[in-house]
């Protein structure tokens, strides 16, 4: 069996490192976050630009005529306009056409800036989930738990050693009949098993979970060592 180590940030630098570079993934992707949405809403201002634009280049000329329609009607009422009344329908028009243009660019431009700051934050991220990994990685290989380990693991595999060279020399003493034979097979098969524990266990599985949870809660417990061992 396997006890959680709870974890003591007063005394533990790594998970006070990790709480840092927690917070900081957090208000990278934050960041992210809000450079996504601006880049989207500059996209959606410059196709709307792009559509007014569209469909000033293609309203109708003036009407050939218009200008002298226009005088004729001032000199009716009593007020023959000058040119630079006559122009300014024109003027308007032009003016309208080059605000337009301008707003495109200005878009445009804001559009492709919102899309580099994205992928800088997204960069941003990137480097900010590395260090949450890096630190929880060193959260886990704390020199005095695994040391721990280590030192539990030597404890049994000396008890292992000493069990087979036990077996070894009862099974010598045995092959003639007088273990039972389903016994005497069952010591076999032990004798000729490589010693475990390369493959994933539930032991790994409980350290994989434990490693990724770190990556969110700093606080969180690792397995301990097993049973008996301190």
């Amino acid at each position: 069996m396997m006890r959680d180590m709870k974890p003591n940030l007063a005394r533990d630098p790594a998970r006070v490192a990790l709480a840092s570079a927690i917070a900081l993934h957090a208000g990278a992707a934050r960041d992210l976050q809000v450079a996504e949405e601006a880049a989207k809403l500059a996209e959606s201002r410059f196709y709307d630009a792009l559509s007014k634009l569209d469909e000033l280049r293609n309203e109708p000329p003036a009407p050939s005529g218009s200008l002298a329609a226009e005088f004729t009607a001032s000199i009716v009422t009593g007020n023959p306009c000058t040119s630079a009344t006559l122009e300014r329908a024109s003027v308007a028009a032009g003016a309208k056409l080059t605000a337009a243009e301008n707003d495109v660019n200005v878009w445009k431009q804001t559009h492709e800036e919102c899309e580099l700051a994205v992928r800088a934050k997204e960069a941003d991220v990137a480097t900010a989930k590395e260090r949450v990994e890096r630190c929880a990685r060193m959260v886990i290989c704390n020199a005095e738990m695994v040391s721990r380990l280590a030192d539990g693991l030597a404890a049994m595999q000396d008890e292992i050693v000493e069990r087979r060279s036990a077996l070894r020399f009862i099974s010598r003493h045995g092959c003639n009949g007088e273990l039972p034979a389903p016994l005497a097979e069952r010591v076999e098969k032990l004798m000729w098993q490589n010693l475990e524990g390369m493959e994933s266990t539930s032991a790994s599985a409980a350290w994989a979970s434990a490693f990724e949870e770190l990556q969110s809660n700093s606080d969180a417990a690792l397995p301990g060592e097993f049973a008996g061992v301190s």
